[in-house]
Order: C-alpha cells, then structure tokens, then sequence
C-alpha cells in the first residue's frame, strides 16, 4: 500500500474541499473556490500533496511550501537531486527527466529500498 510519511512537513492546508476520491501521497490542483481536484497532469501545477485519504466532497489536508516526506509511490530511474514530476495517473512520483512543459513538484534527495525521500517544491 502507498504511503506519504511527513519527517519534516510544510504548511499543512486543511479547509479545501476535494472533489473525487483522493488517498494519502496524491497531488491536487486548485480547481474552484478553495476546492481540489486531483492532478494527472505534469503540465499543471500542483497546489500540493494530501495528507490522508479523503472522499469527494470533504474537507482535505493537503501538504504545500516545500517540506521533507518519504514514499514508496515512485516510478522510473530516480537519483539524488533529479527533479520528479506526477504521472498521468496521479498515483506516483516520475523520475527520469522532465519534458519542458512539465512542472517540477518535487526533487530527490534519496531513493534506499524502495523509499523516495524527496522536498516539496509546491
């Protein structure tokens, strides 16, 4: 099961509304009035990363302005100091290269064991 472990968190922003089904580690974008959606495109900026599970139409708790986490939800070659994208699928962090459109949300600063410690950048 993924997981997002805050060892040295950002601002923690709790009053936006998510409007679909979201779980711990995923990105959002602002899509309304203090309101989330989740982000499957590396060519929007992300607001930030949620703290927990949330479900349509609550309040969430999203993570923003930068902050050290650790994760097992990354894909492709990740070394320290690359910067990292979200995938088309809002589930992992990409490592390998940005294309120039995509928008950093994160850089590496680890990968041991399957765990991806990276900082925020959003």
């Amino acid at each position: 099961m993924a997981f997002i472990d805050p060892k040295f968190p950002g601002v923690a922003y709790g009053m936006g509304v998510i409007t679909e089904d979201g779980n711990a580690g995923q990105f959002v974008k602002l899509s309304g009035q203090n309101q989330f959606s989740l982000n499957g495109d590396p060519a929007v900026r992300s607001f930030g990363v949620l703290y927990k599970d949330a479900k349509a139409g609550e309040l969430c708790t999203a993570f923003t302005c930068g902050g050290i986490y650790e994760t097992d939800n990354f894909t492709g070659t990740v070394n320290p100091g690359d910067s990292l994208k979200v995938d088309a699928t809002n589930k992992n962090l990409v490592g390998g290269g940005l294309n120039p459109s995509d928008v950093a949300v994160a850089q590496a600063v680890s990968v041991q064991s399957g765990i991806l410690r990276f900082k925020l950048l959003i």
